[in-house]
């Protein structure tokens, strides 16, 4: 069909998780027009706010686009999280051995590893111990990976929008597509709110990427959603954690481990279940259990410590567990999905499609204007002087969410920042704010006022989360 001859931006990216937000965060560092769609009210509102919060330094086969991408993001993460204020710690990982059968695995695993190019080591069960002291002792051999991180997720994801909203990409939410038509002069995409067009398209949808290349004409991608159920321990186990401990890898898993965060709890998990139902985030107490159970044996203290929270996220699985490439049929289509590493590759990701973007006939360049650092909020509990953040900024001194020492000035930041948050859980996802112990049960009603301040929205309509209202 003929489509208007408006004036198109040059790139839309259809999806607010990591990837699609990384991609908009080094457009956006160039001469490049860009739009990002998101279906969601905010950013990070699938698997990039429902993933175990793991910059890994292996994941992938040898030789793979997969484990290219990683290799080039992971010695990155000091400098991009640094810029990005987002909270980050290479602690290393220790994977274990129960039986004399995963040893052997361990033995075909580093192997693996040590051909990815990265670095790691087989050790015995007494240096596993010296190096995570909480690890089960009846552990028979263990590999240490040292470049293994922890990071946050969902402020990565946030920052990256930040970043790229600061530098004028342009975030519309509430968006669903609707169609995507073509002619010579590029694309049309119809949302329920209007039309863009658009000379390139980077389809990150997630699980929903299949569909998105369905209406562009593109090819068949077959995706589902594959749910991971979590535990979050409390920090009085978690600051006590100093590996991450991965399970034995399996031909078919790579198996649900003990993960410290970088607020300080734990995460057990995550399972994995193929479902159809995209909207199926519930638990159930014989997986819970399992988790526990599997847990327990990785790290025996794991039975005392306190639950404080249970929960659930599918990622988006399907035929190809990794892709990033041009589209077989459509030439200014892009996709880029990944089933469990898209916060570890993000960074390479991002430039890699940049390239692939200007071979395709992007005529752009780095902008000179372009900022590259976001400005620092400084948070509260990990002050080194709270005295004087309070000085500067009496807000400091009102603590809103005593669990995470999280003060309204830092809430206040997050309500008015280039992505805003615009409901509660949007808050909790830039600030950490009802993370703690009473999982928001004393703060709610603090954040929800400072929320409807900010929003201009009555105490009653402020959103609980992307979906619904409080009390929903």
């Amino acid at each position: 069909m003929a489509l208007s001859h408006t004036s198109p931006v040059d790139v839309v990216i259809i999806g607010g998780g990591v990837l699609g937000c990384a991609i908009a965060e080094r457009l956006s560092r160039t001469t490049a027009k860009v739009v990002l769609i998101e279906a969601e009210s905010d950013v990070a509102e699938h698997a990039s706010k429902g993933n175990a919060g793991v910059a890994v330094s292996y994941y992938g086969k040898p030789g793979s686009q997969q484990t290219d991408l990683i290799n080039a993001s992971n010695p990155l993460w000091e400098a991009i999280t640094h810029r990005l204020n987002v909270p980050y710690r290479r602690i290393g990982g220790l994977m274990v051995a129960l039986t004399d059968e995963e040893s052997q695995t361990l033995e075909e695993t580093v192997a693996e590893i040590n051909a990815c190019g990265v670095n790691a080591q087989l050790i015995s069960r007494a240096a596993a111990i010296n190096l995570e002291p909480l690890v089960t002792p009846k552990i028979i051999s263990g590999i240490n990976m040292p470049d293994e991180g922890i990071i946050d997720p969902i402020r990565l994801t946030a920052a990256y929008a930040s970043l790229a909203a600061t530098n004028g990409t342009q975030f519309r939410f509430n968006e669903r597509v609707i169609a995507i038509n073509h002619d010579e002069n590029g694309s049309c995409i119809t949302t329920n709110l209007g039309q863009i067009r658009t000379r390139f398209i980077v389809n990150a949808a997630g699980v929903q990427a299949g569909k998105i290349s369905e209406l562009a004409g593109g090819e068949k991608l077959n995706m589902y959603p594959r749910k991971g159920q979590y535990i979050v321990l409390d920090r009085t186990f978690g600051q006590n954690l100093s590996k991450i401990i991965f399970s034995t890898h399996s031909a078919h898993t790579k198996g649900s481990n003990v993960v410290p965060t970088t607020h300080g709890s734990a995460l057990l998990g995550p399972t994995a279940l193929d479902l159809q139902n995209l909207d199926d985030k519930s638990t159930d107490t014989q997986t819970i259990e399992w988790i526990l159970e599997n847990a327990i044996k990785l790290a025996p203290s794991v039975a005392d410590a306190a639950v404080i929270k249970t929960f659930a996220a599918n990622r988006p699985a399907g035929d190809e567990a990794h892709r990033l490439r041009m589209d077989k049929n459509i030439s200014n289509l892009f996709h880029v999905t990944d089933r469990s590493a898209g916060v570890s590759i993000s960074p390479a990701a991002a430039e890699m499609i940049l390239q692939l973007l200007k071979v395709a006939g992007l005529d752009v360049e780095d902008s000179k204007d372009a900022i590259d650092v976001l400005p620092k909020v400084a948070a509260l509990r990990t002050s080194a002087n709270p005295e004087e953040l309070i000085k500067s900024d009496h807000l400091y001194g009102q603590v809103v969410c005593a669990c995470e020492h999280v003060s309204a000035a830092e809430i206040k930041a997050s309500l008015e920042g280039p992505v805003p948050a615009t409901s509660i859980d949007g808050v909790r996802k830039r600030t950490g704010a009802g993370y703690g112990r009473c999982q928001g049960s004393l703060c709610m009603a603090g954040i929800s006022f400072l929320t409807a301040t900010s929003t201009g929205k009555g105490p009653d309509s402020v959103l609980q989360t992307s979906r619904g209202t409080v009390g929903s």
